[in-house]
């Protein structure tokens, strides 16, 4: 837990920083130090589209607003994923992939710190639409199965051959 005393100027943006990271179902950080202007305007608009939202902001600032104290250097940018905890998360790994000048530094989701590799796994998860239609063919292939076997077996009970 951080204990900082903050210049009155820049509490503000702490505030504001607390209300997202608050609100936020996951966080990522990334480094941005290779993105341009017109690439980091790209990402915002495809991460906001998603319900999440991009911060850049100074390290200790965001640090004081976590109240946690991880060890954040360099250039970051802080990715909220406010929809559900991937949506954003799987923006941000598609552009890394197309563009290849982000990279995942950390994440947080609830009360525990991601590494970059969490991070990179949680992006890969299929989406919840997936999920939800994958979990649904096997349910209804698996009941087809046996309703199938079912009847063969009553046909066999009923019209001995």
């Amino acid at each position: 837990m951080i204990k900082r005393a903050i210049n009155p100027q820049k509490a503000s943006r702490v505030a504001a920083l607390a209300a997202l990271v608050s609100k936020a179902k996951s966080i990522a950080v990334v480094d941005y130090t290779k993105m341009t202007p017109p690439q980091a305007t790209e990402l915002r608009k495809s991460v906001k589209a998603t319900g999440g939202e991009i911060k850049v902001e100074k390290n200790t600032l965001f640090k004081i607003a976590l109240n946690k104290d991880v060890d954040l250097k360099g250039l970051s940018a802080f990715v909220f994923s406010n929809s559900d905890e991937i949506s954003a998360l799987k923006v941000v790994s598609d552009f890394i992939k197309k563009n290849n000048v982000l990279s995942f530094k950390m994440g947080f989701m609830g009360d525990r710190v991601l590494e970059w590799n969490d991070i990179v796994l949680l992006a890969q998860t299929p989406s919840k639409d997936v999920s939800l239609r994958k979990l649904l063919y096997l349910l209804n292939y698996n009941t087809s199965r046996l309703v199938r076997t079912l009847e063969v077996i009553t046909n066999k009970i009923t019209h001995p051959a």
